[in-house]
């Protein structure tokens, strides 16, 4: 699994509307830079915008309970976004079961 690579599409799509919104409507498109497995990119295509707008809460909420108000920034863009917790979040709650 491209451990990388998922948390890079998942922290992208909820920092970047525009890459969000592309990733929605035009997936292959979005998609075709990561090397993702058959498994990988279906756990992708299976989020909808309604995922991403509740991971984003979530995040936010793991942000607002540890105290670290500096350190994690879902506005700061995808470098911001602690890419462990984006895809414990997305692997526990969104079906990506090894």
């Amino acid at each position: 699994m491209s451990r990388e690579a998922l948390t890079t599409i998942v922290s992208r799509a909820i920092t970047d509307t525009a890459y969000r919104a592309k990733l929605l409507s035009d997936p292959e498109a979005a998609l075709k830079d990561y090397d993702l497995s058959d498994k990988e990119q279906k756990m992708i295509l299976s989020l909808n915008s309604d995922t991403f707008d509740e991971m984003t809460m979530d995040l936010e909420a793991r942000q607002s309970k540890s105290g670290f108000l500096g350190s994690f920034s879902l506005m700061g863009g995808k470098d911001s976004v602690d890419m462990d917790s984006v895809l414990n979040l997305m692997m526990n709650k969104y079906g990506g079961d090894s």
